[in-house]
Protein backbone atom coordinates (compact mmCIF):
# COMPACT_ATOMS: atom_id res chain seq x y z
CA UNK A 1 0.00 0.00 0.00
CA UNK A 2 2.82 2.36 0.90
CA UNK A 3 4.53 1.58 -2.42
CA UNK A 4 1.29 2.26 -4.27
CA UNK A 5 0.82 5.65 -2.55
CA UNK A 6 4.44 6.58 -3.24
CA UNK A 7 3.99 5.73 -6.91
CA UNK A 8 0.88 7.91 -7.07
CA UNK A 9 2.72 10.78 -5.39
CA UNK A 10 5.63 10.56 -7.83
CA UNK A 11 3.24 10.39 -10.78
CA UNK A 12 1.38 13.45 -9.51
CA UNK A 13 4.64 15.35 -9.05
CA UNK A 14 5.79 14.41 -12.54
CA UNK A 15 2.45 15.51 -13.97
CA UNK A 16 2.65 18.84 -12.15
CA UNK A 17 6.13 19.57 -13.51
CA UNK A 18 6.15 20.76 -17.10
CA UNK A 19 8.75 21.71 -19.66
CA UNK A 20 8.58 25.42 -20.48
CA UNK A 21 10.11 27.32 -23.39
CA UNK A 22 10.84 31.00 -22.73
CA UNK A 23 11.25 33.26 -25.78
CA UNK A 24 12.78 36.70 -25.32
CA UNK A 25 11.23 39.32 -27.63
CA UNK A 26 13.02 42.60 -27.02
CA UNK A 27 13.43 45.68 -29.18
CA UNK A 28 11.71 46.55 -32.42
CA UNK A 29 9.41 43.98 -34.01
CA UNK A 30 10.43 43.10 -37.56
CA UNK A 31 10.92 40.24 -40.01
CA UNK A 32 13.73 38.75 -37.92
CA UNK A 33 11.31 38.54 -34.96
CA UNK A 34 8.99 36.47 -37.15
CA UNK A 35 11.87 34.09 -37.82
CA UNK A 36 12.68 33.94 -34.08
CA UNK A 37 9.08 33.10 -33.16
CA UNK A 38 8.79 30.49 -35.90
CA UNK A 39 12.01 28.83 -34.72
CA UNK A 40 10.84 28.93 -31.10
CA UNK A 41 7.42 27.43 -31.84
CA UNK A 42 9.01 24.60 -33.80
CA UNK A 43 11.56 23.95 -31.04
CA UNK A 44 8.91 23.96 -28.30
CA UNK A 45 6.79 21.46 -30.18
CA UNK A 46 9.79 19.25 -30.93
CA UNK A 47 11.04 19.06 -27.33
CA UNK A 48 7.60 18.46 -25.84
CA UNK A 49 7.14 21.77 -24.04
CA UNK A 50 3.77 22.24 -22.37
CA UNK A 51 3.96 26.03 -22.34
CA UNK A 52 5.68 28.80 -24.29
CA UNK A 53 6.20 32.06 -22.41
CA UNK A 54 7.01 35.11 -24.53
CA UNK A 55 8.98 37.70 -22.55
CA UNK A 56 7.94 40.94 -24.22
CA UNK A 57 9.66 44.30 -23.95
CA UNK A 58 9.21 46.26 -27.17
CA UNK A 59 8.37 49.77 -28.41
CA UNK A 60 6.52 48.24 -31.37
CA UNK A 61 7.51 47.69 -34.97
CA UNK A 62 6.12 46.53 -38.28
CA UNK A 63 2.42 45.73 -38.44
CA UNK A 64 2.87 42.95 -40.99
CA UNK A 65 5.47 41.23 -38.81
CA UNK A 66 3.28 41.56 -35.70
CA UNK A 67 0.28 40.09 -37.54
CA UNK A 68 2.39 37.21 -38.83
CA UNK A 69 3.66 36.49 -35.30
CA UNK A 70 0.16 36.77 -33.78
CA UNK A 71 -1.24 34.34 -36.35
CA UNK A 72 1.54 31.84 -35.66
CA UNK A 73 0.95 32.08 -31.91
CA UNK A 74 -2.79 31.54 -32.38
CA UNK A 75 -2.11 28.40 -34.45
CA UNK A 76 0.41 27.04 -31.95
CA UNK A 77 -0.28 23.52 -30.71
CA UNK A 78 1.57 24.42 -27.50
CA UNK A 79 -0.12 26.65 -24.90
CA UNK A 80 1.18 30.23 -24.89
CA UNK A 81 1.47 33.10 -22.42
CA UNK A 82 2.87 36.63 -22.57
CA UNK A 83 5.06 37.94 -19.76
CA UNK A 84 5.15 41.71 -20.31
CA UNK A 85 8.25 43.21 -18.75
CA UNK A 86 8.67 46.77 -17.54
CA UNK A 87 12.05 47.33 -19.14
CA UNK A 88 13.52 50.23 -21.06
CA UNK A 89 10.80 49.98 -23.72
CA UNK A 90 8.02 50.04 -21.15
CA UNK A 91 6.40 46.70 -21.92
CA UNK A 92 4.19 45.78 -24.87
CA UNK A 93 3.72 48.87 -27.00
CA UNK A 94 2.07 48.95 -30.43
CA UNK A 95 2.96 45.72 -32.26
CA UNK A 96 3.91 44.18 -28.91
CA UNK A 97 0.34 44.68 -27.68
CA UNK A 98 -1.04 42.63 -30.58
CA UNK A 99 1.44 39.82 -29.93
CA UNK A 100 0.53 39.80 -26.23
CA UNK A 101 -3.21 39.71 -26.94
CA UNK A 102 -2.69 36.74 -29.27
CA UNK A 103 -1.20 34.70 -26.41
CA UNK A 104 -3.39 32.49 -24.22
CA UNK A 105 -2.79 34.56 -21.10
CA UNK A 106 -1.06 37.84 -20.24
CA UNK A 107 1.00 38.37 -17.09
CA UNK A 108 2.55 41.79 -16.46
CA UNK A 109 5.26 43.26 -14.26
CA UNK A 110 4.05 46.14 -12.04
CA UNK A 111 5.94 48.77 -14.08
CA UNK A 112 4.88 47.44 -17.49
CA UNK A 113 2.31 49.03 -19.80
CA UNK A 114 0.43 47.78 -22.84
CA UNK A 115 -1.25 49.62 -25.74
CA UNK A 116 -0.62 52.66 -27.98
CA UNK A 117 -0.93 50.72 -31.22
CA UNK A 118 -2.06 53.25 -33.84
CA UNK A 119 -0.36 52.21 -37.12
CA UNK A 120 2.19 54.54 -38.69
CA UNK A 121 2.98 54.68 -42.41
CA UNK A 122 6.39 54.28 -44.03
CA UNK A 123 6.71 58.08 -44.08
CA UNK A 124 6.30 58.31 -40.31
CA UNK A 125 2.82 59.84 -40.58
CA UNK A 126 -0.10 58.30 -38.70
CA UNK A 127 -2.12 56.04 -40.98
CA UNK A 128 -5.54 57.01 -42.28
CA UNK A 129 -8.96 55.79 -41.22
CA UNK A 130 -8.99 52.81 -43.59
CA UNK A 131 -5.78 51.31 -42.22
CA UNK A 132 -6.70 52.11 -38.61
CA UNK A 133 -10.08 50.42 -39.03
CA UNK A 134 -8.47 47.32 -40.50
CA UNK A 135 -5.81 47.03 -37.78
CA UNK A 136 -8.44 47.65 -35.07
CA UNK A 137 -10.45 44.78 -36.52
CA UNK A 138 -7.39 42.53 -36.20
CA UNK A 139 -7.02 43.52 -32.54
CA UNK A 140 -10.73 42.89 -31.95
CA UNK A 141 -10.56 39.43 -33.56
CA UNK A 142 -7.52 38.38 -31.51
CA UNK A 143 -9.08 39.69 -28.28
CA UNK A 144 -12.42 37.97 -28.88
CA UNK A 145 -10.69 34.68 -29.60
CA UNK A 146 -8.86 34.88 -26.25
CA UNK A 147 -11.89 36.10 -24.32
CA UNK A 148 -10.46 39.59 -23.71
CA UNK A 149 -12.52 42.83 -23.89
CA UNK A 150 -12.64 43.74 -27.57
CA UNK A 151 -13.32 47.46 -27.00
CA UNK A 152 -10.19 47.74 -24.88
CA UNK A 153 -8.11 46.13 -27.61
CA UNK A 154 -9.62 48.39 -30.29
CA UNK A 155 -9.06 51.46 -28.11
CA UNK A 156 -5.32 50.80 -28.31
CA UNK A 157 -5.50 51.34 -32.09
CA UNK A 158 -8.32 53.80 -32.83
CA UNK A 159 -7.91 57.29 -31.31
CA UNK A 160 -11.50 58.20 -32.23
CA UNK A 161 -13.02 55.36 -30.20
CA UNK A 162 -14.61 56.36 -26.90
CA UNK A 163 -14.96 53.70 -24.18
CA UNK A 164 -16.92 53.88 -20.92
CA UNK A 165 -17.52 51.36 -18.20
CA UNK A 166 -21.18 51.58 -17.23
CA UNK A 167 -23.65 49.72 -15.09
CA UNK A 168 -26.84 48.69 -16.86
CA UNK A 169 -29.58 47.21 -14.69
CA UNK A 170 -26.96 46.45 -12.06
CA UNK A 171 -24.52 44.70 -14.42
CA UNK A 172 -21.17 46.31 -15.44
CA UNK A 173 -20.50 46.63 -19.15
CA UNK A 174 -18.08 48.34 -21.54
CA UNK A 175 -19.70 50.51 -24.21
CA UNK A 176 -18.43 52.77 -26.97
CA UNK A 177 -19.66 56.28 -27.70
CA UNK A 178 -22.47 55.45 -30.18
CA UNK A 179 -23.78 52.59 -28.01
CA UNK A 180 -23.82 54.84 -24.96
CA UNK A 181 -25.79 57.51 -26.84
CA UNK A 182 -28.26 54.89 -28.06
CA UNK A 183 -28.80 53.56 -24.54
CA UNK A 184 -29.48 57.08 -23.31
CA UNK A 185 -32.03 57.66 -26.09
CA UNK A 186 -33.81 54.43 -25.14
CA UNK A 187 -34.06 55.63 -21.57
CA UNK A 188 -32.09 52.72 -20.17
CA UNK A 189 -31.06 52.91 -16.56
CA UNK A 190 -27.35 53.67 -16.94
CA UNK A 191 -24.77 54.45 -14.32
CA UNK A 192 -21.38 55.59 -15.60
CA UNK A 193 -18.71 53.94 -13.50
CA UNK A 194 -15.72 55.50 -15.26
CA UNK A 195 -14.45 56.88 -18.55
CA UNK A 196 -11.82 54.41 -19.69
CA UNK A 197 -10.84 56.10 -22.95
CA UNK A 198 -11.55 59.59 -24.21
CA UNK A 199 -11.98 60.37 -27.88
CA UNK A 200 -8.80 61.62 -29.52
CA UNK A 201 -6.41 59.61 -27.35
CA UNK A 202 -4.88 56.16 -27.62
CA UNK A 203 -5.39 53.66 -24.83
CA UNK A 204 -2.31 52.59 -22.90
CA UNK A 205 -2.88 50.54 -19.75
CA UNK A 206 -0.74 50.16 -16.67
CA UNK A 207 -0.40 46.70 -15.15
CA UNK A 208 -3.03 47.57 -12.54
CA UNK A 209 -5.49 48.90 -15.14
CA UNK A 210 -4.93 45.91 -17.40
CA UNK A 211 -5.67 43.58 -14.47
CA UNK A 212 -8.82 45.48 -13.47
CA UNK A 213 -10.17 45.46 -17.04
CA UNK A 214 -9.50 41.77 -17.56
CA UNK A 215 -6.71 42.19 -20.10
CA UNK A 216 -3.98 40.66 -17.94
CA UNK A 217 -4.28 37.54 -15.83
CA UNK A 218 -1.91 38.54 -13.03
CA UNK A 219 0.67 41.11 -11.94
CA UNK A 220 4.01 39.71 -10.74
CA UNK A 221 7.56 40.98 -10.39
CA UNK A 222 9.50 37.97 -11.68
CA UNK A 223 9.29 35.21 -14.23
CA UNK A 224 9.33 32.59 -11.47
CA UNK A 225 6.22 34.15 -9.93
CA UNK A 226 4.65 34.22 -13.38
CA UNK A 227 5.03 30.43 -13.49
CA UNK A 228 3.14 30.20 -10.20
CA UNK A 229 0.40 32.52 -11.47
CA UNK A 230 0.07 30.42 -14.61
CA UNK A 231 -0.13 27.24 -12.54
CA UNK A 232 2.99 25.52 -13.81
CA UNK A 233 6.04 24.12 -12.06
CA UNK A 234 8.74 23.91 -14.72
CA UNK A 235 10.85 20.80 -14.49
CA UNK A 236 13.01 22.19 -17.29
CA UNK A 237 13.19 25.61 -18.90
CA UNK A 238 14.55 26.20 -22.42
CA UNK A 239 15.39 29.85 -23.05
CA UNK A 240 15.49 31.12 -26.62
CA UNK A 241 16.63 34.57 -27.68
CA UNK A 242 17.62 36.24 -30.93
CA UNK A 243 20.69 34.58 -32.45
CA UNK A 244 23.51 36.40 -34.25
CA UNK A 245 22.00 35.18 -37.51
CA UNK A 246 18.64 36.74 -36.66
CA UNK A 247 20.40 39.95 -35.65
CA UNK A 248 22.13 39.93 -39.04
CA UNK A 249 18.79 39.34 -40.77
CA UNK A 250 17.25 42.19 -38.77
CA UNK A 251 19.93 44.54 -40.09
CA UNK A 252 19.90 43.55 -43.76
CA UNK A 253 16.10 43.49 -44.03
CA UNK A 254 15.74 47.08 -42.84
CA UNK A 255 14.41 49.25 -45.67
CA UNK A 256 17.40 51.61 -45.57
CA UNK A 257 19.99 48.82 -45.69
CA UNK A 258 18.06 46.95 -48.37
CA UNK A 259 17.87 50.13 -50.46
CA UNK A 260 21.61 50.77 -50.16
CA UNK A 261 22.43 47.19 -51.18
CA UNK A 262 20.13 47.42 -54.21
CA UNK A 263 21.67 50.74 -55.30
CA UNK A 264 25.20 49.36 -54.97
CA UNK A 265 24.20 46.21 -56.83
CA UNK A 266 22.94 48.21 -59.82
CA UNK A 267 26.05 50.38 -59.80
CA UNK A 268 28.40 47.39 -59.81
CA UNK A 269 26.49 45.80 -62.72
CA UNK A 270 26.93 48.99 -64.73
CA UNK A 271 30.65 49.23 -63.87
CA UNK A 272 31.17 45.60 -64.90
CA UNK A 273 29.50 46.17 -68.25
CA UNK A 274 31.65 49.24 -68.88
CA UNK A 275 35.02 47.81 -67.88
CA UNK A 276 37.48 45.36 -69.36
CA UNK A 277 37.05 41.75 -68.30
CA UNK A 278 34.63 40.02 -65.92
CA UNK A 279 35.78 40.42 -62.36
CA UNK A 280 35.50 42.32 -59.14
CA UNK A 281 32.47 44.58 -59.90
CA UNK A 282 30.44 41.55 -60.98
CA UNK A 283 31.35 39.75 -57.76
CA UNK A 284 30.37 42.77 -55.66
CA UNK A 285 27.03 43.01 -57.47
CA UNK A 286 26.35 39.33 -56.76
CA UNK A 287 27.20 39.89 -53.09
CA UNK A 288 24.87 42.90 -52.79
CA UNK A 289 21.85 41.33 -54.45
CA UNK A 290 22.60 37.94 -52.92
CA UNK A 291 22.53 39.50 -49.45
CA UNK A 292 19.16 41.14 -50.16
CA UNK A 293 17.56 37.91 -51.38
CA UNK A 294 19.20 35.73 -48.72
CA UNK A 295 17.94 37.90 -45.87
CA UNK A 296 14.40 38.02 -47.23
CA UNK A 297 14.48 34.30 -48.03
CA UNK A 298 15.18 33.54 -44.37
CA UNK A 299 12.11 35.51 -43.26
CA UNK A 300 9.90 33.78 -45.82
CA UNK A 301 9.61 36.53 -48.43
CA UNK A 302 11.97 35.79 -51.31
CA UNK A 303 11.51 32.37 -52.90
CA UNK A 304 12.91 30.62 -55.97
CA UNK A 305 10.46 32.35 -58.33
CA UNK A 306 11.54 35.86 -57.34
CA UNK A 307 15.22 34.97 -57.53
CA UNK A 308 14.72 33.40 -60.97
CA UNK A 309 12.87 36.49 -62.25
CA UNK A 310 15.68 38.74 -61.08
CA UNK A 311 18.39 36.47 -62.53
CA UNK A 312 16.75 36.34 -65.96
CA UNK A 313 16.33 40.10 -65.91
CA UNK A 314 20.00 40.58 -65.03
CA UNK A 315 21.11 38.39 -67.94
CA UNK A 316 18.89 40.32 -70.35
CA UNK A 317 20.23 43.65 -69.08
CA UNK A 318 23.84 42.52 -69.52
CA UNK A 319 23.06 41.33 -73.06
CA UNK A 320 21.64 44.77 -73.80
CA UNK A 321 24.77 46.45 -72.44
CA UNK A 322 26.97 44.31 -74.67
CA UNK A 323 25.05 45.01 -77.87
CA UNK A 324 24.45 48.34 -79.65
CA UNK A 325 21.40 50.37 -78.71
CA UNK A 326 18.96 50.07 -75.85
CA UNK A 327 15.66 48.46 -76.68
CA UNK A 328 13.24 45.69 -75.86
CA UNK A 329 15.78 43.31 -74.31
CA UNK A 330 17.05 45.89 -71.83
CA UNK A 331 13.57 47.14 -70.93
CA UNK A 332 12.35 43.59 -70.36
CA UNK A 333 15.40 42.88 -68.22
CA UNK A 334 14.79 45.93 -66.05
CA UNK A 335 11.11 45.02 -65.60
CA UNK A 336 11.98 41.46 -64.56
CA UNK A 337 14.65 42.67 -62.16
CA UNK A 338 12.25 45.18 -60.61
CA UNK A 339 9.47 42.60 -60.30
CA UNK A 340 11.84 40.08 -58.73
CA UNK A 341 13.08 42.62 -56.20
CA UNK A 342 9.66 43.96 -55.17
CA UNK A 343 8.13 40.48 -54.86
CA UNK A 344 11.21 39.32 -52.98
CA UNK A 345 10.69 42.01 -50.34
CA UNK A 346 7.16 40.84 -49.45
CA UNK A 347 5.27 37.62 -48.75
CA UNK A 348 2.39 38.21 -51.18
CA UNK A 349 1.95 38.79 -54.90
CA UNK A 350 -1.19 40.91 -55.04
CA UNK A 351 -2.18 43.03 -51.99
CA UNK A 352 -5.47 42.03 -50.38
CA UNK A 353 -5.68 44.39 -47.38
CA UNK A 354 -4.59 47.93 -46.44
CA UNK A 355 -1.47 46.70 -44.66
CA UNK A 356 -0.29 44.83 -47.77
CA UNK A 357 -0.96 47.91 -49.89
CA UNK A 358 1.25 49.87 -47.49
CA UNK A 359 3.97 47.23 -47.76
CA UNK A 360 3.80 47.26 -51.56
CA UNK A 361 4.01 51.06 -51.60
CA UNK A 362 6.97 51.01 -49.24
CA UNK A 363 8.80 48.40 -51.31
CA UNK A 364 8.15 50.36 -54.51
CA UNK A 365 9.51 53.52 -52.88
CA UNK A 366 12.58 51.61 -51.70
CA UNK A 367 13.26 50.35 -55.23
CA UNK A 368 12.63 53.78 -56.75
CA UNK A 369 14.94 55.52 -54.29
CA UNK A 370 17.61 52.86 -54.84
CA UNK A 371 17.41 53.27 -58.60
CA UNK A 372 17.68 57.03 -58.25
CA UNK A 373 20.72 56.66 -55.99
CA UNK A 374 22.28 54.29 -58.51
CA UNK A 375 21.77 56.82 -61.33
CA UNK A 376 23.48 59.49 -59.23
CA UNK A 377 26.29 57.04 -58.60
CA UNK A 378 26.59 56.32 -62.33
CA UNK A 379 26.88 60.05 -63.04
CA UNK A 380 29.57 60.47 -60.39
CA UNK A 381 31.55 57.55 -61.80
CA UNK A 382 31.37 58.88 -65.35
CA UNK A 383 32.31 62.37 -64.19
CA UNK A 384 35.18 61.67 -61.81
CA UNK A 385 36.53 58.11 -61.94
CA UNK A 386 37.74 57.98 -65.57
CA UNK A 387 40.36 60.57 -64.64
CA UNK A 388 41.93 58.26 -62.05
CA UNK A 389 44.83 56.10 -63.31
CA UNK A 390 43.40 52.73 -62.28
CA UNK A 391 39.82 53.26 -63.45
CA UNK A 392 40.96 55.06 -66.60
CA UNK A 393 42.76 51.89 -67.75
CA UNK A 394 39.65 49.76 -67.19
CA UNK A 395 36.67 51.74 -68.45
CA UNK A 396 35.53 51.69 -72.04
CA UNK A 397 35.71 55.39 -72.76
CA UNK A 398 33.18 56.95 -75.05
CA UNK A 399 35.88 58.36 -77.29
CA UNK A 400 39.39 56.96 -77.71
CA UNK A 401 40.47 59.27 -80.54
CA UNK A 402 39.36 62.67 -81.74
CA UNK A 403 39.01 61.60 -85.34
CA UNK A 404 35.56 60.89 -86.68
CA UNK A 405 34.62 57.48 -88.05
CA UNK A 406 34.38 57.29 -91.85
CA UNK A 407 31.09 56.78 -93.61
CA UNK A 408 29.70 53.26 -93.30
CA UNK A 409 29.79 52.69 -97.06
CA UNK A 410 33.60 52.87 -97.26
CA UNK A 411 34.32 50.68 -94.20
CA UNK A 412 33.51 47.24 -95.58
CA UNK A 413 36.62 45.19 -96.25
CA UNK A 414 39.02 47.39 -94.30
CA UNK A 415 41.28 45.92 -91.65
CA UNK A 416 42.17 47.25 -88.24
CA UNK A 417 43.04 46.36 -84.66
CA UNK A 418 40.73 45.81 -81.68
CA UNK A 419 41.37 48.56 -79.14
CA UNK A 420 39.17 46.92 -76.49
CA UNK A 421 37.86 43.40 -76.02
CA UNK A 422 34.86 42.80 -78.30
CA UNK A 423 32.27 41.06 -76.06
CA UNK A 424 30.76 41.25 -78.67
CA UNK A 425 30.60 45.07 -78.70
CA UNK A 426 33.69 47.22 -78.39
CA UNK A 427 35.98 49.59 -80.27
CA UNK A 428 38.51 49.09 -83.05
CA UNK A 429 41.01 51.33 -84.81
CA UNK A 430 40.76 51.53 -88.61
CA UNK A 431 43.14 53.82 -90.52
CA UNK A 432 43.82 55.82 -87.35
CA UNK A 433 40.14 56.28 -86.51
CA UNK A 434 38.07 54.76 -83.68
CA UNK A 435 34.94 52.84 -84.68
CA UNK A 436 32.24 51.22 -82.52
CA UNK A 437 31.75 47.65 -83.72
CA UNK A 438 30.21 44.27 -82.92
CA UNK A 439 32.19 41.04 -83.30
CA UNK A 440 30.72 38.30 -85.48
CA UNK A 441 30.54 34.79 -84.04
CA UNK A 442 33.03 35.03 -81.18
CA UNK A 443 34.57 37.39 -78.68
CA UNK A 444 37.79 39.09 -79.78
CA UNK A 445 40.59 40.12 -77.42
CA UNK A 446 42.18 43.58 -77.49
CA UNK A 447 45.12 43.85 -79.92
CA UNK A 448 43.72 41.28 -82.35
CA UNK A 449 43.64 42.11 -86.07
CA UNK A 450 40.13 42.34 -87.48
CA UNK A 451 38.40 42.97 -90.77
CA UNK A 452 35.10 44.75 -91.32
CA UNK A 453 32.64 42.38 -92.97
CA UNK A 454 29.52 44.55 -92.97
CA UNK A 455 28.67 48.20 -92.32
CA UNK A 456 25.04 49.30 -92.37
CA UNK A 457 24.18 52.63 -90.78
CA UNK A 458 25.45 52.71 -87.21
CA UNK A 459 25.99 48.95 -87.12
CA UNK A 460 29.52 47.79 -88.01
CA UNK A 461 30.29 44.05 -87.88
CA UNK A 462 33.84 42.69 -87.73
CA UNK A 463 35.57 39.34 -87.41
CA UNK A 464 39.01 38.07 -86.57
CA UNK A 465 41.50 38.08 -89.48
Amino acid sequence: MRTFLLTLALAAAAAAETRVTVVNIEGEIGPSTVYLVKRSLDAAKADGSSLIVFEINTPGGRVDSALDIADRIERSEVATAAYVKGGNFGGAQSAGALISIACGRIVMEPSATIGSAQPVGTDGVMSGEKVISWVAAQFRAKAEKRGLPALIAMGMVDPDLEVREVEIDGAPKLVNGPDFAELEQKGSKIKVLRQIKQKGKLLNLTAREARELGVSFATVDSLEKAYVALGVSPGAVAKISESWGETFVAIITQSLVTGILIALGFMFIWIECKTVGVGFPALLSVVCFGTVFFGHYLIGHAQATEILLFSIGTVLLIVEFLTPGFGLIGATGLLLMGAGLILGLQNFVFPSNPNQWNSLTGNFLTLTASTGAAVVGFAAIVRFLPSTPMFGRLILKSELAPAEAPAAAVLTGREGVALTPLRPAGKVEVDGMTVDVVAEGEFVEAGTKITIVKAEGPSVVVRRV
